[in-house]
């Protein structure tokens, strides 16, 4: 499936409202709805041509894609091909990004989420919609024995893969010696694991790293993070869907920094009263 198309009304107004390189739109004869309207509205300001296709032809542009019947919802945009960051670029980006007055992120330190053998293209989705919902700045993903950015991954991730920067590696374990180079803790996820993913966190930049479901992580990989977080499972089974992990570990570290923000505001007003 070509990375270049943009599947599903919710995926192209997210492409839009994060100011995607989209080219063109294509719409089924007959789409009419509000979403449809938002969508013209914002491709017209935006100077971007929408086409409306016959039936018969969209049918065929969605079978030359290999989507679905109706999973379209008779929406594709065309993108040009977003040129991937340099990993050195990411991990400056990401600080700078956070330190900026324009910084809109909760966050008190860097996040970045780094996949490791993530093939389905659900969960890569799902890990993205994950990581831009916590804040992260961007994904490091490499260039083999990884998903593909294909209409699929953009559809299930929400649109939130349109928002995140993305890297692209060689290898894992050579992306997170170099992150860890540059002053970056190394976590990663899995079972058995050395330490609670809920325990506190160190200060400073975050990589979280996700490997796939059932393998975990390489053995390679994980001998370079800094810790492995292991989430407790309470029933029959004995781990959890990639994407379920990487969605509570990044959210839990987005709750631990922010209740440090509110001690230390609180600390801080204390301080004020004296």
């Amino acid at each position: 499936m070509n990375e270049r198309y943009i599947v599903g009304k919710h995926a192209v107004m997210e492409a839009l409202t994060a100011n995607a390189a989209v080219e063109k739109i294509f719409l089924a004869y007959g789409a009419d709805d509000a979403h449809i309207h938002r969508i013209r509205s914002w491709a017209d300001k935006a100077r971007i041509p929408c086409s409306a296709m016959d039936k018969r032809k969209f049918s065929d542009l969605e079978r030359s894609l290999g989507i679905e019947r109706n999973d379209s919802q008779g929406v594709i945009a065309l993108r040009a091909l977003k040129a991937p960051l340099t990993l050195s670029s990411l991990l400056t980006g990401a600080v700078e990004e956070l330190a900026s007055e324009r910084s809109d992120r909760s966050l008190r330190s860097p996040l970045i989420v780094v996949l490791d053998g993530i093939t389905d293209p659900h969960n890569l989705g799902a890990i993205a919609r994950s990581a831009e919902g916590a804040g992260a700045y961007g994904l490091v993903v490499p260039e083999n024995y990884t998903a593909p950015i294909t209409p699929v991954v953009v559809k299930a991730s929400a649109g939130a893969i349109e928002h995140l920067n993305i890297a692209r590696v060689k290898r894992v374990s050579e992306a997170l010696k170099e992150i860890k180079e540059a002053g970056w803790t190394v976590l990663g996820t899995g079972a058995p694991g050395t330490t609670s993913f809920d325990a506190p966190l160190e200060k400073g930049p975050i990589a979280v790293v996700i490997g796939a479901e059932g393998e975990g992580l390489h053995e390679r990989v994980r001998s370079m993070c800094d810790r492995i977080l292991e989430i407790p499972m309470q029933g029959k089974i004995s781990s959890l869907n990639a994407s379920v992990a990487a969605g509570i570990v990044l959210f839990e570290i987005v709750r631990q920094q922010t209740a440090s923000e509110k001690k230390d505001l609180s600390l801080g007003e204390g301080r004020e009263a004296v």
